[in-house]
C-alpha cells in the first residue's frame, strides 16, 4: 500500500514523530545554529532550494520550520527499507534524475498549487568534497511553471556530524542560513536549454551567497548581475529581486 502513497500525502503522526525523533537525534549529534528562519514565508507555496553535502542534511533542511514540508527526492530512496515507507507517510515522493520525470513534475506543481513547501536539492546528490557542484535545471523548470518563491539555504558543517565521536555540547557545528526569498517570474509556452540553465544559475548563486567562498564550487565568482547579492559573509546583505509572499516572524525540520 505505501508503495502506492508517494505523491506527497502526510501522515499527520508518522511526519511528528519523526520529527521528533530528528531534534533528539540533532540535540545529540550537533550544536545547530540556523540564521534567517524568518524569511520562510508563514502561508502560500514555497520552493527551499538547498546544497548537499551530507545525509544529514535531510533532516536538517526543514527541522526548525514551522510548516510541513514536502520533499522531492531520487526514487532510489524508497526502495529502501523503512526509510523509504518513512519518506512517503512524511509527504516525500521520488523523482528520476536524468530524465524527464512528468509524474514527480505534475507532484510537485500539484503541492505548491495547494500553498505547500518543497523541498529540492538543486544539485541532484550529495557533493563528494563538500562544495557546490553544477545544478540541474529540475528546479528552475517548476520555479518557472509555478511562479512559486524561492527561498535558497546554504548548509555547512553535516560532513563531520556522522564522523565525530563528539556529541552534546561538544557536538560538531552545524549552521544553516535561509536567505531571502525571490521569484524567478512565471512564463508561458516553451522554455529553451539556455533560459532553463541561466534560470538553474540564477538559484544557485543564491545559495552559494549563504556559504563561505571555499563551498561555492563552480558558483565561486558572481556575475555582475548577481553583485548585489552577496551575503553577510561578504560584507553585504542579500536582497531579494522580487516581492514575494509574506515571512513568518516568528523564531523557527530528499535527496541521497
Amino acid at each position: 500500500m505505501l508503495k502506492r502513497w508517494q505523491d506527497g500525502r502526510v501522515s499527520h503522526i508518522a511526519y511528528e514523530l519523526v520529527r521528533l525523533v530528528a531534534r533528539l537525534a540533532v540535540l545529540l549529534l550537533a550544536r545547530l545554529r540556523t540564521e534567517g528562519l524568518e524569511h520562510i514565508p508563514k502561508t502560500g507555496p514555497v520552493i527551499i532550494a538547498m546544497n548537499h553535502i551530507s545525509w544529514f542534511d535531510i533532516p536538517m533542511a526543514s527541522l526548525r520550520v514551522r510548516r510541513v514540508t514536502h520533499y522531492m527526492a531520487k526514487i532510489e530512496l524508497f526502495s529502501v527499507p523503512l526509510l523509504g515507507g518513512l519518506m512517503r507517510l512524511c509527504g516525500s515522493f521520488p523523482v528520476r534524475r536524468g530524465e524527464s520525470d512528468r509524474e514527480a513534475l505534475r507532484n510537485a506543481e500539484r503541492l505548491l498549487g495547494q500553498g505547500e513547501i518543497l523541498v529540492i536539492f538543486p544539485e541532484g546528490h550529495r557533493s563528494d568534497h563538500g562544495s557546490l557542484i553544477a545544478a540541474h535545471p529540475g528546479i528552475a523548470l517548476i520555479a518557472l511553471r509555478t511562479n512559486a518563491p524561492i527561498v535558497p539555504v546554504g548548509i555547512q558543517g553535516t560532513r563531520a556530524v556522522l564522523k565525530s565521536k563528539r556529541f552534546l555540547f561538544w557536538a560538531p557545528r552545524v549552521t544553516i542560513r535561509y536567505g531571502a526569498p525571490f521569484t524567478l517570474g512565471a512564463t508561458d509556452g516553451k522554455r529553451s536549454r539556455e533560459s532553463l540553465a541561466q534560470a538553474t544559475d540564477t538559484i544557485m548563486y543564491r545559495i552559494a551567497a549563504l556559504l563561505p567562498p571555499m563551498q561555492r564550487g563552480p558558483y565561486a565568482a558572481l556575475p555582475a548581475e548577481h553583485s548585489n547579492e552577496l551575503s553577510p559573509l561578504d560584507g553585504a546583505p542579500l536582497i531579494p529581486t522580487q516581492a514575494s509572499a509574506e515571512p513568518d516572524h516568528a523564531p523557527q525540520s530528499a535527496q541521497g
